[in-house]
């Protein structure tokens, strides 16, 4: 049995996100085969919720959000991407020292790129990079996307993050990525001698009732997902724009934190639009709707929200970029759209045909199952970190 110390950008305690979907669940798998230590930020109330998913834990207190001119100021300052800069603390750091001093630990794993600094405290041969995307590849797509300040600051960090994800990779013992996609982006970038090993994005299924979708269809589209994450927003505001205008029968929910000020508008004035912000379960959301759209025109690592509604039997209809990384077919478990005029055609048949939208859900349930649910991934855990033993 190995020691681990594993360290987190927040507390996995509400699954609200895809990042605390994933941890929350790795953590449970690690915990049956390890000795496992936990470092969060987080705030005293978290303190309970941490202890129940590892042996000996600390919460620490975020560090401050970094004003826009402090940004500006730390990329002009260092050749650092800002996701490395972001969730920096020096007493995050001096917990981590006195963790690795008493522990004896054979790892240390960072979940993340933000906590990827973290590794600095231990030797390379004892550090795992969890990486919850191919960073560079995100930023790399992005720098063509949006406002002229937008797609500038894209092109920086993009040759930052080239660097700085690579080095990370590099000087780790192991890398684990989400897909088979995002493995081979990362030892493309890393170059020969990385190990780069596949822990897919996994959900437990058994959180999700599945529920057949009835056989009259329902009108309601919801989105799911951050909207202040810019992939998700430039994503919804093309699909309000060239796509929702021709599919005057159905209504949009809009749900997660963070939506831009115009979405917030649109929903203001728009009566088929409404925007939810965060909400602390979307189970509510996803039995109201017909479909969940994924019209993202970019992106990277895999969307966990797919696999929740996949589970729920919530039928999808998505671009490629939208269901990177899960091993899902188009036309059988999901409907693929690219064009407006794809979407269109997509939605309309979607809400009409209530066999296709019983037969997608059927197979996406089944595929949840077999492949993406936390029992079906144990496998694959147990195979990457058997390297501690070597």
């Amino acid at each position: 049995m190995s020691r681990l110390l594993v360290l987190l950008p927040s507390v996995p305690a509400r699954l609200d996100s895809g990042a605390r979907i994933r941890n929350a669940g790795l953590l449970q798998l690690l915990t049956h085969d390890h000795e496992v230590d936990a470092i969060a930020f987080g705030s005293a109330s978290d303190d309970e919720a941490l202890c129940k998913l590892a042996r000996r834990t600390e919460v620490v207190a975020g560090p401050p959000s970094r004003s826009l001119v402090d940004r500006a100021n730390d990329i002009a300052r260092t050749d650092l991407p800002d996701m490395a800069l972001r969730l920096w603390s020096p007493e995050f750091m001096r917990t981590v020292d006195c963790f690795i001093r008493q522990g004896g630990y054979d790892a240390v794993q960072a979940e993340g790129i933000e906590m990827a600094p973290y590794l600095a405290a231990v030797r390379p041969e004892r550090r795992i990079y969890d990486a919850h995307n191919a960073e560079f590849l995100l930023q790399r797509r992005l720098a063509n996307t949006g406002s002229l300040l937008a797609r500038t600051y894209s092109r920086l960090q993009w040759r930052r993050l080239v660097r700085f994800e690579r080095d990370v990779v590099r000087d780790s013992r192991m890398t684990l990525a989400v897909s088979n996609h995002d493995a081979n982006q990362l030892r493309a970038l890393a170059g020969g001698g990385a190990d780069v090993r596949v822990v897919p994005n996994a959900i437990d299924a058994a959180r999700y009732p599945f529920r057949l979708p009835a056989a009259a269809g329902k009108s309601n589209m919801l989105f799911l997902g951050k909207l202040d994450f810019r992939p998700n927003a430039v994503g919804m505001e093309w699909f309000i724009r060239d796509v929702l205008p021709h599919v005057p029968e159905a209504r949009l929910f809009a749900v997660g934190e963070g939506p831009p000020e115009w979405l917030i508008d649109a929903g203001q004035h728009d009566d088929r639009i409404a925007v939810t912000g965060y909400v602390d379960d979307e189970r509510a959301y996803i039995e109201r709707c017909g479909a969940l759209i994924l019209p993202l025109r970019t992106g990277g690592g895999s969307r966990l929200k797919a696999l929740v509604a996949m589970a729920s039997g919530l039928p999808i209809v998505s671009t490629r970029f939208g269901m990177e990384g899960i091993d899902a077919e188009p036309e059988r478990h999901f409907l693929r759209a690219e064009s407006a005029a794809e979407w269109i055609a997509a939605l309309r048949g979607l809400l009409a045909d209530a066999d296709l939208r019983q037969r997608l859900a059927a197979a996406a349930r089944t595929l949840v199952e077999e492949r993406y649910d936390w029992s079906a991934v144990r496998a694959e855990v147990r195979a990457a970190y058997a390297c501690l033993g070597a």
